[in-house]
């Protein structure tokens, strides 16, 4: 009897230990709570066979990301390949972007890659994130490294973390969360301003150096000049000017629904910043979004219309704030279809639209069609997404013998240049993961 109820207690106390020793595992190496996320899905299969027919296969692709991009664990910014000439040899960045290797996070999570997904949030944490909890944009492995970085880059970081956090995480990880989000929003729940740069032109009655409320209401007389400037070709002369603002290409709505969900920011937080990110709408006759928002002494939002250049708004910016409205299913058909019209017109994708004229110009931005494709494919715009695809494809390398063939290339004084951040959002956006 006593052998007996003494094996009954050693069993007893060998589960009791088993489960202490299981809810530490939990508590440490396993998140205890998966998040509440919301994505916004759509079917793959039809725009990866509209892509291959523009020779942009995922599969490939990440193949030779791997040999070429891929430096460990991290991606690199860039690769320059080597030229034609004995003494043009291939040129590494040797610089890793904080916003290339969440996207490269992404699609570990995406595809089930728990063990490339934790071994990459640890050397994240341990080369990107500083003391205060913030993540530097850029890492070198050079010996002292910068401690700048911005809102995009972070935002960019916290989306894919919290994926990474419901899928594979643990408790120091939600603990790293927590404080980068207290590092991006405020107390409100609002992203913290950074420093921004506009543009004016001279002759307007408002321009100061130092931004004020005359200068950033948001009419188009007071902000960009007087009757008879000459403003789409940039002969008048220009003042720039300085404020504290937020880029509203950086406010990803369906982010923050993710994290107020999660009661990570306060409730109606999102609310706030839909309006805010409808609001920018620079007319109902314009399809183009405000630079930035900031606030005027009453503590109202007002925008920031243009950039580098006055008189103009950034098409590349407005992209991204289009894409960011189109995740939560808030972009307006008319402004989608004026837009797509005004690309259709112009035949490739310009980086300024000139507020005088009502036209776009400048030079085309090879770097945005990806954003392009992801947004035709969150409006189910087939038509579209295959016109860029065609677009993009006069950039894919397609000769057998090269080492990078079917990336996406741009050229750069006779070198082909490759970079992460295009391949890698390619590569997302046709196969359909979650987020890009």
């Amino acid at each position: 009897m006593n052998k007996r109820m003494g094996m009954i207690i050693g069993i007893a106390a060998a589960a009791i230990v088993l489960v202490g020793l299981y809810l530490i595992y939990l508590n440490v190496f396993v998140n205890k709570h998966r998040l509440d996320l919301v994505h916004n899905t759509y079917t793959t299969s039809e725009y990866r066979n509209i892509a291959a027919e523009s020779s942009i296969m995922p599969s490939y692709m990440w193949s030779r990301v791997e040999k070429i991009l891929k430096d460990g664990d991290y991606i690199m910014s860039a690769y320059m390949l080597e030229g034609r000439l004995a003494t043009q040899d291939a040129e590494p960045s040797g610089r890793y972007l904080l916003t290339d290797q969440s996207l490269l996070l992404l699609k570990y999570i995406a595809e089930g890659d728990r063990i490339s997904a934790r071994n990459l949030v640890g050397k994240i944490n341990e080369d990107f994130r500083m003391e205060d909890g913030s993540y530097r944009a850029v890492f070198t492995g050079e010996g002292e490294e910068s401690s700048l970085y911005t809102n995009r880059d972070e935002l960019a970081f916290l989306e894919a973390y919290i994926e990474y956090y419901s899928a594979y995480g643990n408790s120091d990880d939600m603990d790293n969360i927590r404080a980068l989000v207290d590092i991006i929003f405020d107390g409100d729940g609002m992203i913290r301003s950074e420093s921004l740069s506009g543009a004016t032109y001279s002759t307007s009655e408002n321009v100061s150096s130092v931004m004020t409320d005359e200068d950033i209401k948001p009419t188009f007389d007071t902000i960009y000049g007087a009757e008879g400037v000459m403003v789409e070709g940039g002969t008048a002369e220009e003042d720039t000017f300085d404020y504290e603002g937020v880029r509203t290409g950086d406010i990803n709505l369906e982010l923050l629904g993710n994290l107020e969900r999660n009661k990570l920011i306060p409730e109606g937080t999102t609310a706030r910043y839909e309006e805010i990110v409808t609001g920018a709408l620079a007319s109902p006759d314009i399809p183009y979004y405000a630079y930035a928002y900031t606030k005027d002494q009453a503590g109202n939002v007002v925008y920031v219309y243009s950039t580098g250049k006055a008189a103009t708004i950034s098409v590349s910016e407005s992209l991204r704030t289009m894409l960011n409205l189109a995740r939560v299913g808030l972009l307006p058909q008319n402004v989608y279809s004026q837009f797509k019209t005004n690309l259709i017109n112009d035949s490739v994708l310009l980086d300024s639209y000139y507020i005088a004229t009502g036209l776009t110009g400048g030079s085309e931005i090879q770097s945005s069609y990806v954003d392009l494709l992801a947004l035709a494919k969150y409006q189910k715009d087939t038509d579209l997404f295959r016109t860029v695809s065609r677009i993009i494809s006069i950039r894919v390398a397609t000769k057998q013998q090269s080492r990078a063939l079917y990336l996406i290339f741009r050229n750069t004084d006779d070198r082909y240049v490759f970079f992460g951040e295009e391949n890698l959002k390619a590569y997302l956006v046709i196969n359909g993961t979650f987020a890009v």
